[in-house]
């Protein structure tokens, strides 16, 4: 009778946490989740329409676009958790870049409560490739493969973007793949490659004859694009194992956001207040632009890489806008998102409706309307990958945007399934590793000059 009840409760717990499709069949298409921090659509509009960003006007044209609300949150890393969990902060657990209380250490993925989407696939059986995610390092053991920045600044050459360090454990899952991806840093990081990516985002400046306020975010940016090629050649990579194809990657670029926050002034200059000469808007005026342009090719590398009947989405956490435009403060930063408007979202695919909402941006005519929210995100995935969606999610049944975004005629032959959670067994959150107490500092140093902590630039 014991053993009867026994195997009954497993049964029950197997079915509450929606695991036990280990040996079922992949869904019918993979997923490819694509991130660009601060992606904006006052900025991207005007290139897609001057055909500097061929790619995503690609997406645009064969699928949906819209507005993608952080609800009151403008976070980098409280957004992207959020995005992969389905969550709010107060949920899952990362409120902030660092930790409350007396002793302030970067978030880990250690802190995290709850499954994020590639944990909920692996439940199912699924592979995931995830590579350059906020909050992911320590790597988690998942099923597929997993790079992990660790974003302090003082580790991460004086940008607080993540990169990779041949010091730092737990960057990848397995923990060999490390072995794989390193020389893959290394050749991006090499001074050639870094003066080739320089000329690119910056044409002919010559770094050493600009002042030292001018220098210190050309070389600081530099490292964030060092960043976004490395991971995207280490997605191009695993995407390239013929014996290993993933059910649901996500792929993450932070330069779009770097490039906001150091080089609004120059792309807006009537906007500030304070002197932007014609020579500065002359050399810099374009970067923002630049930096839009090389996110959308390493998109239609990425897209060239997945399987062509893959179901895409685009996605930024936040827009971006004008801010200290009465002063220059400490660090010369001039654009933020506090206080920004939405962020941007893009999907197309075979399950995805055809010429939804991007009529606003390819015409003109305004900007694409808000079509849900970032913990809808979550529950679309899921429900892509054939995965029910958790009940504790902040959006279950996914809010609009999976009405607005999926076709009809598959909701209804399809309909959503909800269980109560995913998250029965799941690891408990614990204080995050703190690597190192100097560049914890030098991150809070740097996050403070962003406004991010204690009041703007003070």
């Amino acid at each position: 009778m014991a053993q009867a009840m026994g195997g009954a409760l497993l049964i029950c717990l197997a079915a509450l946490c929606g695991c036990g499709r280990g040996e079922s069949a992949r869904p019918e298409h993979p997923v490819v989740l694509i991130g660009f921090d601060g992606l904006e659509w006052s900025v991207a509009g005007p290139l897609i329409r001057a055909g500097r960003m061929p790619n995503l006007k690609a997406l645009i044209e064969r699928g949906v676009a819209g507005s993608l609300d952080p609800h009151r949150e403008s976070l980098s890393p409280v957004i992207w958790t959020t995005i992969a969990t389905g969550k709010t902060k107060q949920d899952h657990g990362i409120v902030d870049f660092l930790t409350p209380g007396a002793k302030k250490i970067p978030f880990t993925s250690e802190a995290r409560r709850g499954k994020a989407l590639w944990n909920i696939a692996g439940d199912y059986g699924l592979m995931s490739l995830v590579v350059g995610w906020w909050i992911t390092w320590p790597a988690e053991e998942i099923n597929g493969w997993m790079v992990a920045p660790y974003s302090s600044l003082g580790q991460n050459d004086f940008n607080w973007k993540g990169n990779m360090r041949p010091d730092i454990e737990g960057q990848t899952w397995p923990p060999e793949l490390f072995q794989e991806v390193w020389p893959i840093a290394e050749q991006v990081s090499a001074p050639d490659n870094l003066a080739r990516l320089g000329g690119e985002l910056f044409g002919a400046l010559e770094v050493s004859s600009l002042s030292d306020t001018e220098q210190m975010p050309v070389n600081q940016t530099l490292w964030s694009v060092a960043a976004d090629e490395t991971y995207l050649r280490a997605v191009l990579h695993l995407l390239g194992k013929e014996e290993k194809q993933p059910d649901l990657t996500l792929f993450y670029g932070g330069g779009t956001d770097v490039s906001g926050h150091r080089f609004w002034r120059y792309y807006e200059p009537e906007r500030f207040s304070y002197e932007v000469t014609a020579a500065e808007v002359l050399r810099f005026g374009d970067v923002i632009n630049r930096f839009y342009e090389q996110a959308d090719q390493y998109l239609g590398q990425a897209l060239a890489a997945a399987p062509a009947d893959a179901n895409v989405i685009v996605c930024s956490d936040h827009g971006f806008h004008a801010d200290f435009t009465d002063r220059l403060p400490p660090g010369g930063f001039s654009g933020h998102h506090l206080d920004g408007p939405p962020g941007m979202i893009v999907l197309a695919g075979p399950s995805f409706r055809q010429g939804v909402g991007g009529s606003a941006v390819l015409s003109g005519k305004g900007t694409p309307a808000r079509i849900g929210y970032v913990y809808d995100v979550a529950p679309l995935v899921l429900y892509l990958l054939d995965i029910p969606a958790g009940r504790d999610m902040q959006s279950p049944e996914g809010g609009n945007l999976l009405k607005n975004a999926v076709r009809p005629e598959q909701l209804e032959a399809r309909p959503l399934e909800v269980i109560r959670s995913h998250d029965v067994g799941f690891r408990p959150a614990k204080v995050p590793t703190e690597l190192s107490g100097e560049a914890t500092q030098e991150f809070m140093d740097v996050l403070n000059r962003l406004g991010y902590l204690g009041g703007k630039g003070e």
